[in-house]
């Protein structure tokens, strides 16, 4: 563990780094909430409550106004039930979500007790959770006996603990160019295709005016494999670096040749010299196809910033080649999580449920809840767009049975381990580097990052 002085320093300075149905009852809600638990420290229980609603208060980067979408999810909340009132606290109201948490952190460095928060990703949350200022949910499944692996698509968990729930899911796929796809005479890939396919659908669709695909600078593009087939995309289960994996040479090879020998793709230079947003060159017409996680699919009714007249049209992401494994993706979003001091805990927990099974009828996105139809679902939120989304490919993509995650764990210091990895990449690419040069100092660097942190 870090030394304390380093602790109560990050609680105040740290700097987050990131790269975004229910069943139509309230059978969920505080009138039907868990039971007390039988521990005190976990919280009041319903005996111990005053009488009226519980007041909790719920800390959010999203502002504080009526035509928010999570603003109004909360105030439907306090309208479906009479055993608590949530108290919405915006602390910025331009939805930055790492400006949110340096303010937070203050707040609960100077003994704010927060009851429920949410935060704009996976790391925020697990970085907080190491430093014991929240809640472990395990105890309140039990007290509902559910399971809940079985309610939602992925947990926010660290050493076995969950610490946050998803409202909402982003699911990585592959988005295409439905006129570059039919003019280059080509399907829709099937669920199972490969990184070897996509480099040949890359080039079939690529022409003198637009490449055939295109590649990010973030930590996940210089191997998606290990963001959707591993347990952890740089680590072990022993926390050893995992750069020998096979996947690692061949996707950053995957993505010289793509360059270099295939011109398929957007020189790598290039793309980090013009400062793109992730879905500019696909929305421009400049790319055909894009493997992006799922928030782009509501930036295709973004016209004013991504003006575009084509059909957008969706599929699975590829599978490594060596693997018999269907499905597999990467899941991910930001949490609502439990302060540790809270003190109506079962206040907070029903809330947090309930946001987590309802709030995306409001938000319209993806919710990380199973216990949707999923067809329905896409139907009603894009049913008068299908000018620009193909609701029936989305609608396969995102729901497909064969969806899977491996079973995954996380670090708190992640998002250093990520950087690690752009920062190798980039050499790579640059500089003309052998891969195993890079492997040999992304190691290093990896194992440094671990040994501090077990401190």
């Amino acid at each position: 563990m870090k030394k304390l002085s380093l602790v109560l320093a990050s609680m105040i300075l740290m700097l987050s780094v990131t790269a975004c149905g229910g069943n139509g009852n309230s059978s969920n809600s505080a009138a039907t909430a868990a039971p007390a638990s039988a521990d005190p420290a976990a919280g009041s229980s319903s005996t111990d409550q005053p009488a009226g609603k519980a007041k909790i208060k719920f800390y959010t980067f999203k502002a504080d106004k009526p035509e928010e979408p999570i603003y109004q999810a909360v105030q439907a909340y306090n309208e479906s039930q009479d055993k608590v009132e949530v108290e919405y606290e915006s602390l910025v109201q331009n939805s930055d979500s790492t400006d949110f948490m340096k303010k937070l952190d203050i707040l609960v460095a100077g003994g704010e007790v927060v009851d429920v928060f949410m935060t704009g990703n996976e790391d925020e949350l697990l970085e907080r959770a190491s430093r014991g200022v929240v809640e472990p949910l395990n105890s309140f499944f039990e007290q509902e006996s559910i399971t809940p692996e079985d309610e939602y698509s992925k947990l926010l968990k660290l050493d076995d603990k969950v610490y946050g729930i998803l409202p909402s899911s982003t699911q990585w796929l592959t988005v295409f160019n439905k006129d570059h796809l039919e003019a280059a005479g080509l399907s829709l890939p099937e669920m199972g295709w490969t990184w070897d396919d996509f480099r040949e659908y890359a080039k079939k669709l690529t022409t003198p005016e637009h490449f055939g695909t295109y590649f990010h600078t973030w930590g996940e593009y210089p191997n998606i494999i290990a963001y959707t087939e591993k347990p952890h995309p740089q680590l072990s289960a022993d926390l050893k670096p995992i750069f020998d994996d096979p996947s690692f040479e061949y996707f950053f090879n995957l993505r010289r040749t793509m360059e270099k020998e295939d011109k398929s793709v957007e020189p790598y230079a290039d793309v980090l010299a013009s400062n793109y947003h992730v879905l500019q060159q696909f929305f421009a017409g400049n790319a055909s196809m894009l493997a992006v996680p799922s928030y782009a699919v509501r930036a295709a009714l973004n016209l004013e910033k991504f003006p575009h007249e084509f059909q957008t049209m969706y599929a699975p992401l590829p599978r490594s080649v060596d693997t018999e494994e269907l499905g597999m993706t990467n899941i991910s979003g930001g949490g609502l999580a439990m302060g540790a001091k809270s003190e109506n805990k079962e206040a907070a927990y029903d809330f947090i449920r309930w946001m987590s099974k309802e709030s995306y009828t409001f938000t319209k996105e993806i919710p990380a809840f199973k216990g949707v139809d999923g067809t329905e679902l896409i139907n009603g939120f894009f049913g008068e767009n299908t000018d620009l989304i193909d609701t029936a490919s989305l609608s396969k993509t995102l729901f497909d049975p064969n969806i899977q995650m491996p079973d995954t764990f996380s670090v708190p210091y992640g998002s250093e381990l990520k950087a690690i990895v752009e920062n190798g990449f980039a050499s790579f690419m640059l500089d003309n580097r052998s891969f195993d040069e890079v492997k040999t100092e992304m190691t290093a660097e990896v194992e440094k990052v671990v040994q501090a942190n077990q401190k």
